[in-house]
């Protein structure tokens, strides 16, 4: 596996305006962070790669989610330290 991918806000900006982000309704560091988080399921990981690194599927994917709920990255941030803590706390 190879390291994951950081998206710049310039990045972020590029592809959203490509891909017909409406940032009125969208803030441009959610959309970025949320790039960050879709990349994880590109070449770092063959096996769940389905973006092949590229930055409008990423942002396509990005923006899906983002369109169920603007704020869909930051609840995934806490929800993903909730089950951390919690798997932390069960015995192995």
């Amino acid at each position: 596996m190879t390291e994951t991918r950081r998206t710049s806000i310039e990045e972020a900006r590029r592809v959203g305006d490509e891909i017909g982000v409406d940032w009125a309704r969208f803030e441009l560091e959610q959309f970025r962070k949320g790039m960050d988080v879709e990349f994880e399921h590109g070449s770092h990981d063959p096996q769940t790669d389905v973006t092949h690194d590229d930055p409008i599927v990423t942002g396509k994917i990005a923006l899906a989610h983002m369109k169920e709920f603007p704020d869909y990255y930051e609840r995934l941030e806490r929800m993903e330290r909730d089950a951390e803590r919690e798997w932390e706390s069960k015995p192995r």
